[in-house]
């Protein structure tokens, strides 16, 4: 953490977070290393007191973030669920990793997201704190929401390469 603060590569201070809270940021901007955080949520054969402290951390964190304030977010093969119909609601119970930039490198599945407005919305925009993406040759600055949050798929247009799947941000209850 001292490295990053010193080159100025994370900005938690202003956000009130903890020391660990930021780091928990750190951990699931990571590239790879995000599995640490989420698959515990996913299979709790893989939580321990380690995880079990980072995700209570990054709930903690995301509360203390900005909240998103994009009316459009994307994501590309970053929540995989199957057999996705128009109407069908479902709720993620990790936490869903989007970009307010559009990369359009799916394999298999693009979202195409709409978040509540600022005042109601579960996602929070990660990247003002720590932006692991803004050296990399296509800056990608993530806005993360929280788990437990409650989507509707509104729109599916099939593709011959994957299909773009649009969904809304629902109204639910916080963690």
């Amino acid at each position: 953490m001292q490295h990053l603060k010193e080159v100025n590569k994370i900005h938690y201070k202003e956000y009130n977070l903890t020391d660990l809270e930021a780091l928990s940021i750190v951990i699931l901007e990571g590239f790879g290393s995000s599995r640490f955080i989420q698959e515990p949520l996913y299979n709790r054969r893989k939580l321990n007191a380690l995880t079990e402290v980072l995700i209570q951390n990054l709930d903690s964190a995301l509360r203390k973030a900005p909240k998103n304030t994009h009316p459009v977010l994307y994501a590309n093969d970053g929540f995989m669920r199957g057999n996705n119909r128009i109407g069908d609601i479902f709720t993620v119970n990790g936490f869903f990793t989007t970009s307010i930039d559009d990369f359009d490198n799916a394999h298999s599945i693009k979202w195409i997201i709409e978040p509540l407005p600022e005042g109601q919305t579960k996602a929070h925009e990660i990247y003002k704190i720590y932006n692991h993406g803004e050296d990399c040759p296509y800056p990608e600055y993530q806005v993360e929401f929280e788990r437990g949050t409650k989507f509707e798929i509104t729109d599916i247009k099939k593709g011959k390469e994957y299909n773009v799947v649009h969904i809304k941000e629902l109204p639910s209850q916080t963690i």
